[in-house]
């Protein structure tokens, strides 16, 4: 039986980050769909209902936090493993990423073992 990819949301404002990180992730053999920001993220969270979403904490407009609430109130999104990634691992932010529906915490700057663990539910 063939084994379906994984597929992910990714939002990051950093257009060299997001372009770098969807790159490690396709070629790890995941199915990548890469935004720029949380308003974004929500959207194709709609459309595509992906099993796993990453989001830049940091983003102008509707920042990780707030995308990650709102995907959480979807339905088809209960499931979802949701990743927070960011710059800033203080234990305030890390509080609250929690509260807002995340699962995983990460700082960047990461190796891609720890990126890819995460994503898969395997850290």
């Amino acid at each position: 039986m063939e084994q379906r990819r994984l597929s992910i949301v990714y939002a990051d404002d950093d257009e060299l980050v997001r372009e770098t990180v969807a790159a490690v992730l396709i070629d790890a053999g995941m199915d990548v769909h890469a935004c720029s920001d949380g308003r974004e993220a929500v959207i194709l969270c709609a459309q595509l209902s992906p099993r796993v979403v990453l989001l830049d904490l940091n983003m102008p407009g509707m920042d990780g936090l707030e995308a990650a609430r709102r995907i959480r109130e979807a339905p088809s999104m209960a499931a979802a493993r949701l990743v927070a990634f960011t710059g800033r691992g203080t234990t305030e932010l890390r509080t609250k990423a929690t509260a807002a529906g995340f699962d995983e915490f990460l700082v960047k700057p990461l190796r891609q073992d720890v990126l890819i663990a995460a994503l898969t539910g395997r850290l």
